[in-house]
């Protein structure tokens, strides 16, 4: 690594926030690197980044990650769509699209849907009679994007409305007011619509969906031995809050604290992989249950790209290098496995389709509203 460092550093000012995604889809191919304590990140501007004010390039590349600079691929249109793709982060293989699989296609209705009175535009009336579920995802948020998981491993076709969260169309938000016991509360995703019912909490409607259909992974526990395991695991599992404390951090001495309770927190979650896979009766593997991905991966592990594209750029923190420079390597594991599967693959790559950018852009763009201070 020390090797590449001056060519690396030489283009620190090309790479693009999709570089960063592109490091973390394929890190596993490099995850070798000298042990080492954890170094404070210092974060300064980066002359000539896409996104000023933030950490260099040279930070979020510099690890035991090597750096790619291939051309992105593109998304195959799906049928109907217009034709060009959209680049998707490289290691996304168009044959794992939801496209080209052998998962259900999710058929995107308009990000904006039409104000008309037909039911069609209505939570009641949206749903019912077909059955067919309709969900409102963002598709760059991490909570929406759980349920969205289990309904692409339960392989159940539906209907899914992309949400701009900054520009909410007019039935997405009767759709949560019709579902929320706060009225007056905002809209959020997910919102999962079944039957002419109106569901919200991403926790709740991935559970549902994986309750209701029967079709595709089973990703339920077997039992209530190892529903605890998964409870267990999701508790642990609290990355979120020193996640969105770095991005809001208004200082320095802010980020190092946020980022000690971060690696604390990914600690935790090592030993906690340690019990739950000794207690496992089935196969062994690295996933909570062993062999067998469940709601263990579905509702935790859509943080983990976030985390690794976002941190690694506003805050320098290289999640990879942080959990192999702890020796966390059970930790390490469930990382790979859970990036690797199908469903997460998919669905991120669907992420860049929507939105019409590298899904490492679009991870940064949304959680730029987060970050205040950027750096001395």
């Amino acid at each position: 690594i020390a090797s590449d460092t001056s060519s690396r550093a030489a283009d620190v000012a090309t790479m693009s926030a999709a570089a960063a995604f592109r490091v973390f889809i394929a890190h596993r191919a490099t995850r070798r690197s000298p042990t080492r304590g954890p170094a404070r990140v210092r974060v300064h501007a980066a002359a000539g980044a896409r996104h000023s004010g933030i950490v260099g390039d040279d930070l979020v590349h510099g690890s035991s990650l090597t750096s790619t600079r291939d051309t992105p691929a593109h998304v195959p249109p799906a049928s109907g769509a217009a034709a060009g793709g959209v680049p998707v982060a490289a290691g996304v293989a168009p044959e794992d699209l939801v496209h080209g699989s052998s998962l259900v296609a999710t058929r995107y209705a308009p990000t904006k849907q039409p104000s008309s009175s037909s039911s069609s535009s209505t939570p009641d009336g949206a749903a019912r009679g077909s059955g067919k579920p309709i969900a409102y995802i963002a598709p760059t948020c991490p909570f929406a994007h759980k349920a969205w998981l289990a309904l692409v491993e339960r392989e159940v076709d539906f209907e899914m409305r992309a949400v701009d969260l900054d520009d909410k169309q007019p039935d997405m938000i009767a759709a949560y007011g019709v579902a929320s016991p706060d009225a007056g509360s905002v809209a959020k995703v997910p919102i999962l619509i079944h039957d002419g019912v109106a569901m919200i909490e991403s926790a709740l409607c991935a559970t549902y969906v994986a309750e209701t259909f029967k079709g595709g992974a089973d990703i339920l526990p077997a039992n209530p031995a190892e529903g605890y395991v998964v409870s267990l695991w999701c508790e642990t599992f609290a990355v979120g809050p020193p996640f969105f404390r770095a991005l809001r951090a208004t200082s320095q001495s802010d980020v190092d604290a946020a980022l000690d309770d971060l690696r604390a927190t990914l600690r935790r979650c090592e030993r906690c992989l340690e019990i739950a896979q000794q207690r496992s009766d089935g196969t062994p593997g690295p996933f909570v249950l062993g062999s067998k991905y469940s709601m263990a991966e579905v509702l935790t592990s859509t943080m983990l790209p976030r985390i690794s594209v976002a941190l690694g750029h506003y805050r320098g923190f290289r999640l990879h290098a942080a959990v192999e420079e702890m020796g966390l390597t059970r930790l390490a594991r469930w990382m790979d496995a859970s990036m690797d599967r199908p469903s997460m693959r998919s669905t991120l790559g669907e992420v860049g389709r929507v939105k019409g950018t590298d899904v490492g852009s679009a991870f940064i763009d949304h959680f730029a509203k987060f970050v205040s201070w950027k750096g001395e």
